[in-house]
């Protein structure tokens, strides 16, 4: 009997130490998964812990009320009284406009007054470059929003607020965390003092009143006793915001992104244990003759089981040994990247403890796990099957697949050899086939969840919104004049008078929602809806609205509910009835829509309008921005100043950089997929030079040259590729829908308009000719420098 301790250890070192090519090509593929699948939870955990480290450390908001006209500092203080109030903050925050020197373009710009910096206690705003606090004549940036403008520090623009047209010098930079950033929010943000404040509106009273509370869910009591007391002294509040200060602004999107990795991560996961079933059946297939000697000397299926079960163990531990330390760097690199994009600044580096785990949990297990079937069924071989058998699956080549390959005619013969020897063993073609061609699947879904999202927001923008230009004035002007004169414009197609304005809406139950209330003409040629459910606006409705889905989903609007809106302090409070549901993705969801006439009666106004939408006969981008300079220059003359103007190119980047972040990660995830991909077509080529040494040594001793054989082996990794290439076809179709579905789901909570990216399919064609190519070259080298001697003496 074998002493099983002792044969064992001997039986994994011997096979460890005597093939540190095959030790190698395991590790790396057990390696590849635990990479994937540890950078994505390292990343997840990073970033998740250090944005909401940062985020506390500004002390946020708990409770935000917006009073238009504006409080003074006595006011504020005098919320602390509150039971429950913990501290108080304001702000004065507006939009003007901005211009940069040398350009004539007016866009719209937020400006806020930030309290001195030694006295901020919520929303805590920190400084990022160059001076910190802007003095009279100054602007500090929010660092996200320099690049909006199109400037540096040391840089004039010209403001204007209230028809104030001021030259102010950039002299800094800060980090504001409280908001989205400018080019998701659409305009840049900068900081000024009140007496620039004062310049800009004349006043220096404050208008957004920030607190926080010492039991959260009390907030909703807090906010209304904070809107009581604000009323009692006479003042109209517009708005009551509640907020949960763990979450960050950019929460939606990092919701969306995890939730990818999570399914990424999976299907990495899926590849890399393909991988490993892949390499240990073929390794058990190359020594089925030694478990049939361990058999013939008193070995048990047992100990066989064990033997190649430490190895198995073995290879999962130097795999988690060589994938840890470059997938706790990757996955922190990958949260910094991610979140500079939501302008988040992390922690120093550190690694990541719950990622540890996993990897050691999936570098150890999971191999165990993928090995089970090859290894039992190898372990359970009798001696009679291990002397007569070629190897597991059939390696002999003589399966009906080889055979029916065998009787197709003018092939040539390097051709006609790889064709028969790519399936010779169809267990090891099949995971193989499945790992490549489920790589390519998820690159080819990937690049259509793209085209599903560009597809989707040209729909939902170009398609909703037929204008080219939106062109808002200082003052009201006359539809019945303006219109016609914009449409004299030989540049233009057509003018419509339309309504933005942000307000109040008060739903049955009491919430407060922030909203764009949106009205244009009854006949509009213009804005086309989605509608979800409902019905659209008619020229008979009185009160009727059309809400996004958005607050259908989260508010729980219904088709027949009434809301309130409030359009400003100097407007009383309506009722509309609820008619009909839509989709739209502009204002972060957050539109309404009313008939122009109706809202003209809520208003108390007749023939009036504050911005037009523009449509001109030429539609690209270039000719947008041409034909409103030369628009803008045409009203000036007419004596109508532009505040400012948006041209449907802007709209768009702002909502695409919704979910740029989320489409740059699944481009590196997807090559991710090709790599491992790679890999596995290099360990199956690689066992088939092992496998077929005496058939080399033979074709050898006949007269085989070396570029023969390198052929012949290159040719069957081509096989294996384009077969692939096909499967990932087939698979890339329905994985595509449903990745465009959870995504769209989970994104803008509904499917995406989905567009199959074809040209993915080219792609994928050059990346598995690429890969093909190279998971080649080593094992037909290997081939080609086999010597008759070594090829037949090999065991």
């Amino acid at each position: 009997m074998l002493n099983s301790l002792r044969t064992i250890r001997h039986k994994t070192l011997r096979d460890l130490w005597g093939n540190l090519g095959r030790t190698a090509l395991v590790a790396l593929s057990i390696a590849i998964g635990v990479v994937a699948v540890g950078m994505i939870v390292a990343t997840q955990d990073i970033l998740t812990m250090d944005i909401r480290t940062r985020y506390a450390a500004i002390n946020p908001a708990q409770i935000e009320i917006l009073v238009p006209a504006g409080v003074t500092q006595d006011d504020i203080d005098g919320l602390q009284k509150i039971p429950g109030v913990v501290d108080t903050q304001g702000r004065a925050v507006f939009n003007g406009r901005y211009l940069n020197v040398g350009s004539t373009e007016w866009k719209t710009i937020e400006f806020i007054v930030l309290p001195e910096p030694d006295v901020q206690t919520i929303n805590i705003v920190t400084p990022a470059s160059g001076a910190w606090y802007a003095e009279r004549g100054q602007v500090v940036v929010e660092r996200a929003s320099l690049g909006v403008l199109n400037a540096q520090i040391g840089d004039t623009i010209i403001v204007d607020a209230m028809g104030r047209e001021k030259s102010l010098q950039i002299v800094g930079t800060a980090h504001q965390q409280d908001d989205v950033m400018a080019s998701i929010k659409g305009n840049p943000i900068v900081f000024i003092d009140s007496n620039t404040l004062v310049q800009l509106q004349g006043h220096d009273r404050i208008n957004t009143i920030y607190l926080t509370v010492n039991d959260p869910a009390q907030k909703s009591a807090i906010a209304n006793a904070a809107r009581d007391r604000l009323e009692r002294s006479n003042y109209t509040v517009s708005r009551v915001t509640l907020r949960d200060p763990s979450k960050h602004p950019a929460q939606d999107v990092l919701t969306v992104l995890f939730l990818v990795m999570g399914i990424l991560g999976v299907l990495a996961l899926v590849l890399s244990s393909f991988l490993v079933t892949d390499t240990i059946s073929a390794l058990i297939a190359q020594q089925i003759k030694q478990i049939g000697v361990m058999k013939a000397i008193g070995a048990d299926t047992w100990l066989v089981a064990r033997a190649y079960g430490s190895a198995v163990l073995v290879y999962g531990f130097l795999g988690t040994l060589l994938a840890t330390p470059i997938a706790e760097r990757a996955g922190y690199q990958l949260a910094k990247f991610l979140a500079q994009q939501i302008n988040v600044d992390l922690l120093p580096y550190r690694p990541s403890h719950l990622a540890q785990i996993v990897m050691v949990a999936v570098g150890l297990l999971v191999p165990v796990i993928a090995a089970a079937k090859p290894l039992w069924e190898g372990a359970r071989i009798t001696v009679r099957q291990a002397i007569a058998d070629y190897g597991l699956g059939g390696g002999s080549g003589n399966n009906a697949l080889s055979q029916w390959l065998g009787k197709i005619r003018n092939l040539p013969r390097t051709w006609a050899l790889a064709l028969r020897n790519a399936v010779r063993v169809p267990d090891r073609l099949a995971l193989t086939l499945i790992t490549l061609s489920l790589g390519g699947a998820i690159f080819i879904a990937v690049l259509s969840v793209d085209a599903s999202f560009a597809n989707t927001i040209d729909n939902l923008i170009e398609g909703q919104y037929g204008m080219d230009a939106l062109i808002a004035f200082k003052r009201q002007q006359r539809v019945s004049w303006v219109v016609p004169l914009v449409e004299s414009n030989p540049n233009v197609a057509h003018a419509e008078a339309w309504y933005f304005e942000q307000a109040t809406m008060k739903t049955e139950s009491g919430r407060q929602v922030q909203v764009l209330v949106q009205a244009g003409p009854n006949d509009t040629e213009f804005y086309q809806p989605r509608l979800q459910s409902g019905r659209w606006l008619l020229p008979t409705d009185e009160n009727a609205i059309v809400i996004n889905r958005k607050w259908a989903d989260e508010e729980g609007i219904q088709l027949g509910d009434t809301v309130q809106l409030d359009l400003g302090e100097n407007y009383r409070t309506t009722d509309w009835v609820v008619v009909g549901i839509n989709q739209d993705l502009v204002q972060k969801q957050t539109g309404v829509f009313v008939s122009f006439d109706a809202l003209d009666r809520a208003l108390k106004r007749t023939d009036k309008t504050i911005t037009l939408q523009v449509q001109y006969k030429s539609h690209d981008a270039a000719s947008q921005k041409r034909d409103t300079s030369d628009l803008v220059a045409m009203l000036k003359a007419n004596g109508i100043d532009v505040f400012s103007t948006q041209i449907l190119g802007d709209i768009k980047n702002q909502v695409t950089s919704l979910y740029h972040i989320l489409v740059v990660f699944l481009l590196v995830m997807s090559l991710l997929t090709a790599l491992v991909g790679g890999i596995g077509l290099m360990g199956m080529m690689s066992i088939n030079v092992l496998e077929r040494s005496k058939e080399i040594g033979v074709m050898r001793a006949i007269g085989a040259s070396n570029s023969d054989i390198v052929k012949i082996f290159w040719g069957e990794s081509m096989v294996v590729s384009l077969l692939s290439f096909m499967l990932a076809i087939i698979v890339s179709v329905p994985l595509s829908r449903g990745m465009a579905r959870a995504v769209g789901m989970a994104f803008i909570q509904s499917p995406l308009d989905f567009a199959y990216a074809y040209i993915g399919i080219g792609y994928w064609l050059v990346i598995v000719i690429v890969v093909g190519t190279l998971a080649s070259i080593a094992p037909a080298l290997n081939a080609a420098n086999l010597s008759v001697r070594q090829s037949l003496s090999y065991e």
